[in-house]
Order: structure tokens, then sequence, then C-alpha cells
């Protein structure tokens, strides 16, 4: 049986389709020498394609001040990490298009551990991701351990949800379908099973490498005892996780081209909630960024 961390690198270092790979270097270009490495995840990944989708990627960078050109974004993302920024570029013909988050690497290293509350980033790299570039080899363990960390903090934090025994498969249904519900996305627990079941083996690999074998496919939960805990804990999550959610697209409507429209587009496919916006909102993007909260929350927008 591997280690989760050797899971995790062969798993970080497998290759992908070339347009990732095209968009991955014009990342580290654009965002210059600070640039520490380029992560790619998301529907595309999962996919192989970007065809009728848009690339997700995270760079991760020594400090936002040398990436980031305007200092008051720079400072917005160190406070609320991270910045999202829209990028596209030709490639063969065509446009490719990306959301890109930027943030540092002691942040990123952070914000994946066991001290952080904030499910964001530990539950988005839990699932499968690439290292695509890596300014050095000890940068590139350097994110490959923080990539371990995730998944060690999703599992710690989901566990004594279980109940007295579950499978792996069962477990990161659970996990998934928790921080959706932490997140400006809530989704179905539909989802969450088809996210797991498209990539089940190795969702069992990485619970075999955390807990063990299981016996004839089922583990017995250990963490009974922190139940109410681990529930409370949940709870906090999912009004702090809006709150941040918010926060975060009320800023991208500084750094995100179109990132009204984006939040707008991002909120009816999560939630089935459509917001028309005028032109009038479009050139106010904060104080309309304030005016959809209340709008949302009626509507259900928000869960």
């Amino acid at each position: 049986m591997s280690s989760l961390g050797d899971l995790i690198k062969t798993e970080s270092r497998a290759s992908t389709f070339a347009a990732a790979d095209f968009f991955a270097r014009h990342l580290a270009e654009h965002y210059g020498p600070s640039v520490a490495a380029v992560l790619f995840y998301g529907s595309c990944l999962r996919q192989s394609t970007d065809e009728g989708l848009m690339l997700d990627f995270y760079v991760l960078v020594d400090r936002m001040g040398a990436a980031i050109k305007n200092p008051i974004s720079a400072v917005l993302g160190s406070v609320l990490a991270p910045n999202v920024y829209y990028h596209d570029v030709a490639y063969e013909g065509r446009t490719l298009r990306a959301k890109v988050a930027v943030m540092t690497v002691g942040r990123f290293l952070r914000d994946t551990s066991a001290d952080c509350f904030a499910s964001s980033l530990w539950a988005r790299f839990s699932q499968r991701a690439l290292i695509l570039l890596a300014r050095s080899a000890v940068i590139r363990e350097r994110v490959e351990g923080g990539l371990v960390q995730a998944v060690s903090t999703m599992a710690e934090n989901v566990l004594p949800l279980m109940p007295t025994t579950f499978t792996a498969r069962e477990l990161w249904i659970t996990a998934l379908t928790a921080t959706y519900g932490a997140e400006l996305r809530p989704e179905s627990a539909g989802k969450a099973a088809e996210l797991v079941d498209a990539d089940l083996a190795r969702y069992t690999a990485v619970t075999e490498a955390l807990l063990g074998p299981a016996l004839s496919g089922v583990y017995t939960n250990t963490e009974l005892n922190h139940a109410a805990e681990a529930a409370h804990a949940w709870k906090l999550r999912r009004v702090q996780g809006k709150v941040l959610n918010v926060l975060r697209l009320i800023k991208a409507a500084f750094t995100f081209q179109g990132g009204l429209d984006y939040a707008v587009w991002k909120i009816e496919r999560h939630s089935g909630v459509k917001l028309e916006l005028t032109e009038a909102e479009r050139r106010h993007p904060v104080i309309t960024g304030l005016k959809l909260l209340p709008r949302l929350l009626k509507k259900g927008g928000l869960k």
C-alpha cells in the first residue's frame, strides 16, 4: 500500500492535455519571476478538455506585491485570499479561457493545513490537482506537501460525521457535500456522488493511505466521540464560508473582467436562481455586489 505522500506525488505529476500546459506557461510568464508554481484543477482536468468550459488554475507566488501590479489588489489578495482573475489567450486558432486564482505559497500551505478552520482551500485541493509548473524541486515538494495536508485535513474534519461503519465512497460523498454547504454553491448530494464515482479508485486509494485497508471495504468509525463537536464546527463553517464567498465575489468585481456577470452565472449555475443585471449595475460593481446579497437571500440563492 502506497503512502499518501507517494500517491499525491504521482497524481500531481501526471500529464494533461496540451492546451492546459500552454495556459500554465502563459500564466507563469504573465505573473513573472515571483511565480513559484501553477496548479490545474476542476472540471477541465476531470474531463480532459476545455471544450465549452473554463479552465481553472491556482498561481502560487512568493509575494502578492511582486506578482500583482495594482497595490490595492495586492493588499486585498493578502487579506482575503485568493485574488481571482479572468484570462484568455489565443491557441491554435481558438480562444482559451480561464479563471485564475492567485495567492502566496505560504498562504496556500497555511490554508490547506489542519490549523485552518475555513474549509475552502483544503476542501478544494483534497480533490485531484496537477502541479503543471514548479520553479524548483524544492517548491514542488512544498506544494505537494500542501496537497497531502489538504486530503488529511478534509478527512480529519469529516470522519467524526460518519456513522459507526462507512465506506471510502460514503466518506468522500459526505466530505464534498459538507464543503458545498459551506460555500456559495449549494450542490445536491447527487453531484457529490457523481464526482466521487467518477474517480472512485483515487478516493479509495487515499482513504486506504490515511486509514489503512478496510475490512471488506468497510471502516469502523473511531471518532464518534467527536461527532457533536464536528457537527457544530461545520455549522459555523457554513456561515463563515458564505460570508467569505460573498466578500470574495464583491472583491472579484475589481479584479475579474466581467466579474459581476461571472458571479451571477455562478449563482444561477449552482442554485438555479437567475438574476438580471442592468448596465447601470454593471457600472457600479461594488454597490451592486452589496445589493445582490439580500436579493439572493430572498430568492434562495444562498442556502
